[in-house]
């Protein structure tokens, strides 16, 4: 792999470890040994020593907001007095499960300035004619892996808030109340206003894959009052038509994922140990 690559995909692996500290919102165990790992990436990715970090430090003009999220992220989610995860005893990690919002903010604002970096050196090498199959039959893979999960995990999410909100207004005939207006402008609109964002920074152009992202949007708009309700089809099934069409794009890219990322990853580790044996 050309040392352009390597550099690059030095970035993408922390672009992963990023996109998979969503997988906090999920309601099941985490391991303490996956969370140091994670924290290890995310740490060493800042480093001036790293290609992110030398990346950020010759253009820390340009990535103030990056870089001040990057900070609040170690801070806020892998930092010692973290209220969002928490070790306990017997090795697991406690998620406080009210913060879910806070995970998804600190992901997504990053991860798009990251992205653009990626993509930044991805353009450089093909006009340096450097560019390798190896990375770019990974990019749109990975594209989709990222803007999949976030959507599959939110989208559950603003389903709750959105019945909740239905709830409180049920109860109050139909009346806007403090809470009912606490929801709207602190859960939905920002759930709305990401997912929007998520969508409108896609990389990659199948039909199949936007037009799920796409019907999550609609329903979106639907529970916005922006958009009839399709036949006239009840919330729980539209969520759920919605959730099922993400859900199964991303199963299938998933593999498809792995198998390319783990190439590249091989083939990084094989340079290395041939330039180290080579010095030796």
């Amino acid at each position: 792999m050309k040392n352009i690559n390597q550099y690059n995909f030095d970035i993408i692996h922390v672009a992963t470890h990023l996109r998979d500290t969503l997988e906090y919102v999920l309601p099941r165990e985490h391991d303490e040994k996956i969370f140091n790992q994670r924290k290890e990436v995310l740490t060493k990715g800042l480093s001036k020593e790293t290609p992110l970090g030398k990346f950020l430090e010759a253009n820390k003009d340009k990535f103030t907001e990056l870089l001040k999220n990057y900070d609040e992220l170690l801070d806020e989610v892998y930092g010692d007095n973290s209220t969002i995860l928490v070790k306990t005893a017997d090795g697991k990690i406690r998620v406080d499960h009210s913060q879910h919002l806070r995970i998804y903010e600190l992901v997504t604002s990053m991860m798009e300035p990251i992205r653009d970096i990626i993509y930044f050196h991805v353009n450089l090498a093909r006009k340096q004619n450097e560019n390798e199959p190896v990375i770019e039959e990974l990019m749109p893979y990975d594209d989709r892996q990222y803007r999949l999960f976030a959507f599959l995990l939110m989208m559950q999410d603003f389903q709750k808030s959105f019945f909740e909100f239905q709830k409180v207004m049920g109860e109050a005939g139909g009346k806007p109340t403090p809470q009912s207006n606490f929801i709207v402008q602190n859960e939905l609109s920002v759930y709305a206003k990401m997912l929007r964002n998520i969508r409108e920074h896609t990389r990659f152009t199948d039909n199949e894959t936007l037009d799920v992202l796409d019907k999550c949007l609609q329903v979106v708009e639907m529970s916005e009052g922006r958009r009839d309700r399709r036949d006239n089809k009840n919330f729980p099934d539209l969520f759920k038509e919605a959730l099922e069409g993400v859900n199964a794009k991303f199963t299938l890219n998933g593999p498809k994922w792995q198998e390319k990322f783990n190439k590249a990853l091989q083939e990084m580790l094989s340079d290395i140990r041939n330039n180290s044996a080579a010095k030796a």
